[in-house]
């Protein structure tokens, strides 16, 4: 977030190409050959990169329940309202603008800054609340250091000494600095000058007065009294009837209920009109095995990298620091980035509508020899065997035909050197005009 950057290095892995493994498995057996077909079927739908892009700012006004844009402005709050849901987790309910639907922008943004200062300040007391308990237990493990409670300023806990005892002792043994005071010497101290001591409170004792009055009773009847609100003691081999649970009927959902239910699942025309993205590589891979030059390409899958680098930025004002993240660190920013994720969308109820999906299908044109190699001794255009292979990827991904997808100023070029056999039309005329060129 913010100034935030991280390099997440991805790693390429080319598998075999489509004629490849055809040659590679035509000596294997049927159930074989079935066998590796499936698993390199698994392979091509692993090999798909998808990188989700959220709008932070637009589905928080959607969660909110505020207008559009009302929190452009607003970078303070935003960072509040960010700052609950990934480090304290808080649910949104407790934030989301409860009025009327009918009140202002500016009326539903007060009401939230009110809900996230109430947040905070609840936030603050547990923090006081934390910190007083942790003060009361490091001064009971040391009663006698003076010093040591006024460093934190609560002297409410232990037995200290008065103005006059403290002169008093540290008048006796002056080599002595405060911080270095024997406790149990001090105590003796406490001890022998009991006219020049304050009144010590004793000892908190080990069970609160309500925990006698809430035991008191058991033990009554455990003796065999009767005080009040406990009945007579049972009977020695008395057994008890086990409590039972009133059955409450399922309700019986109505023709809309059961309409409204229906309507979460989608169809199979709602399914068989969504593109699957996953079947993308096996369509190239088909494809590549019977179109010329097809054998140079190779399926690639991206993998991310086991070491990433961050940058961030603390405060404003400070240093720009960069660290490593290895397998620990970036579980942990994962885990941040799905809470956040659960609260925008309210643990799946609320539909993620501002953003957007990126999925990339990769393949790599790999030559048998070198460029100069390429060039001199098989007389090859690597350039154009480039552009016919881009034009096969481009062909399958956009479900369009090659002569739709070049410039005008290209096109005859394509058609007639670099891909004759995916223009079809244009390369015949291609051709018929390179004949009539020739003397």
């Amino acid at each position: 977030q913010n100034k935030d950057a991280v390099d997440i290095p991805l790693m390429l892995e080319a598998l075999p190409s489509a004629t490849e493994f055809r040659d590679a498995i035509s000596s294997l057996s049927p159930e074989q050959q079935r066998f590796a077909k499936a698993y390199r079927a698994m392979q091509l739908e692993g090999s798909v990169f998808g990188i989700l892009v959220i709008q932070l700012k637009p589905q928080l006004e959607a969660l909110l329940k505020l207008p559009h844009d009302a929190l452009t402005k607003e970078i303070a709050l935003t960072q509040q309202l960010l700052d609950l849901f990934i480090q304290y987790q808080i649910p949104s309910d407790l934030l989301t603008y409860a009025g009327p639907a009918a009140a202002s922008p500016e009326e539903k943004l007060e009401a939230v800054r009110g809900h996230v200062a109430a947040i905070y300040k609840m936030v603050e007391a547990a923090k006081e609340g934390e910190l007083h308990a942790a003060r009361q237990e490091a001064m009971m493990e040391q009663p006698f250091h003076q010093e040591y409670a006024e460093s934190f300023g609560d002297t409410s806990a232990g037995c200290f000494l008065s103005g006059e005892a403290r002169s008093a002792a540290m008048s006796a043994d002056s080599d002595e600095t405060p911080l270095r005071r024997n406790p149990r010497s001090l105590q003796r101290r406490c001890s022998a000058s009991a006219g020049l001591l304050s009144a010590c409170s004793a000892p908190p004792p080990r069970h609160s007065a309500a925990q006698k009055r809430v035991q008191m009773p058991v033990a009554a009847c455990a003796a065999g009294a009767a005080p009040p609100g406990c009945g007579p003691p049972p009977p020695p081999g008395a057994s008890f009837p086990a409590p039972t649970a009133k059955a409450t009927p399922a309700p019986i959902a109505g023709p809309a209920e059961a309409k409204a239910n229906d309507d979460d699942f989608d169809t199979a025309d709602d399914v068989a009109s969504e593109l699957d993205y996953t079947k993308i590589p096996s369509t190239l891979d088909a494809k590549l095995l019977t179109a010329e030059g097809g054998a140079a390409i190779r399926p690639t899958t991206i993998k991310v990298g086991e070491t990433w680098t961050k940058r961030s930025q603390k405060a404003l004002l400070g240093k720009p620091k960069e660290e490593a993240l290895h397998t620990e660190e970036q579980q942990r920013e994962k885990q941040a980035a799905f809470d956040l994720l659960d609260a925008l969308s309210c643990s799946g109820a609320l539909p993620i509508a501002c953003c957007s999906l990126h999925v990339v299908v990769a393949a790599t044109h790999a030559f048998d020899q070198s460029l100069l190699d390429t060039v001199i001794q098989q007389n090859v255009n690597p350039i154009e065997k480039l552009e016919r292979s881009s034009l096969l990827v481009a062909t399958t991904i956009h479900d369009a035909p090659a002569g739709r997808l070049l410039r005008d100023e290209v096109r005859e070029r394509v058609a007639r050197f670099a891909a004759p056999e995916l223009l079809g039309g244009d390369a015949a005329a291609a051709g018929e005009g390179a004949v009539a060129d020739l003397p």
